[in-house]
């Protein structure tokens, strides 16, 4: 029956043909020039001296160096003297990264002396003060070019968007489809059928996910690692991954206080991303199961997953409608964002970190609508 189940999703054409579209977009995408790749040459003499976490003196000679070619001192147009420019630029960044971070531990010892140690004040405060000392002092240069642009995947709405299209086609159809299907009354008809049916939907849709999941973030993996020459600063702390002054992109991680180096963050947040996307189709088999209509499941599913990117297009973000948007499928999926900065809820009295809180809690509304589906299907009478 799983097989069965299987064939059914991987047999759709649209699957494909979505899919393909998707590819050649990351083709495209990653075809278009920049500036600078941080592949060339120059790149590694310049980590060499300016490579690793900030100290005074390479401060010091990077804003030495930035003023002479300011002022006109140094000729600076060529690309060596143009990526020098960039690379201090960085450096200089990272020590005011680096400061910002001393600034905010110190108004958090002020905090902590002020509150009462019992208090929900001093438990956040003390919490984000030990992870920022966890942290300590990693900002500077790294070169990472190459898993900023993966991380571009897994973020911006336009990329989630992209990945719930393609989950919603291939999974709106796996209960409606069953009603025009003569078979389902002989399903429905036996003692065990209900039940087993129910079961290889969810892991055939579970292997549709993982299967699509995995390949176009290999594709864009593959992609990434060619065009800026392979994965330089894996091991780099993910407080080094800036947008800078020359790229589009919008991921930054400088105030983030979590300590992982940077292969840790990447496979963390696709295992996360993965989990949040199974959340996602078991929400589309639910309510595949409740329309019965393919049209009506995919309309739905699309307002659920548009709604809170349109609450925050609008301006709409305080009060009731900030956990709307919070604790929603959509931010489910964007797992990077939640690592950016350090957010805690009050939870009973305790600062629960905002990606622990949003994984447990659609955990439990994943849990919740696999049991509503099985019972529901269990009570489905033939005919009906």
């Amino acid at each position: 029956m799983y097989k069965q189940e299987c064939f059914k999703i991987f047999t759709k054409k649209s699957i494909y043909l979505v899919f393909a579209v998707i590819v050649l977009l990351l083709v495209y995408v990653n075809q278009l020039p920049i500036s600078m790749t941080m592949r060339e040459d120059i790149f590694e003499e310049l980590e060499e001296t300016w490579g690793g976490p900030v100290t005074e003196e390479k401060v010091e000679l990077a804003r030495e160096a930035m003023y002479a070619s300011d002022s006109g001192e140094v000729y600076t147009n060529t690309f060596e003297a143009r990526a020098t420019d960039y690379v201090q630029f960085l450096v200089v960044g990272s020590a005011m990264q680096k400061a910002e971070q001393h600034d905010r531990m110190n108004i958090l010892e002020e905090q902590i002396a002020l509150y009462n140690e019992g208090t929900y004040e001093y438990k956040e405060a003390s919490k984000e003060l030990e992870m920022l000392e966890e942290v300590g002092d990693v900002h500077g240069f790294y070169l990472i070019q190459s898993w900023l642009e993966m991380f571009e995947f897994i973020e911006p709405v336009t990329h989630v968007l992209i990945l719930s299209i393609i989950l919603l086609i291939g999974l709106t159809p796996v209960f409606s489809e069953e009603y025009s299907s003569q078979s389902l009354d002989l399903i429905l008809a036996t003692k065990h059928g209900k039940a087993k049916l129910v079961t290889a939907k969810i892991l055939a849709s579970i292997t549709y996910i993982a299967i699509v999941f995995l390949s176009l973030h290999l594709i864009n993996t593959i992609l990434n690692l060619v065009k800026f020459g392979g994965a330089a600063g894996w091991n780099a702390p993910i407080q080094g991954i800036s947008e800078g002054f020359d790229t589009h992109s919008l991921i930054s991680y400088d105030s983030s206080p979590y300590s992982m180096d940077v292969w840790q963050f990447y496979l963390l947040s696709l295992v996360l991303q993965l989990l949040a996307c199974i959340a996602v189709g078991m929400l589309v088999l639910f309510l595949s199961f409740l329309t019965k209509n393919t049209m009506i499941t995919f309309f739905i599913s699309g307002i659920i997953m548009a709604i809170p990117v349109l609450l925050q297009q609008l301006g709409i973000t305080r009060g009731i409608f900030s956990y709307l948007i919070h604790f929603s499928y959509t931010e489910l999926i964007k797992v990077s964002s939640m690592f950016t900065q350090f957010r805690a809820f009050n939870v009973f009295g305790y600062p629960v970190l905002y990606p622990t809180l949003i994984f447990i809690l659609f955990a439990v509304i994943t849990s919740l609508l696999i049991f509503v589906t099985y019972d529901l299907f269990r009570k489905q009478q033939v005919g009906n």
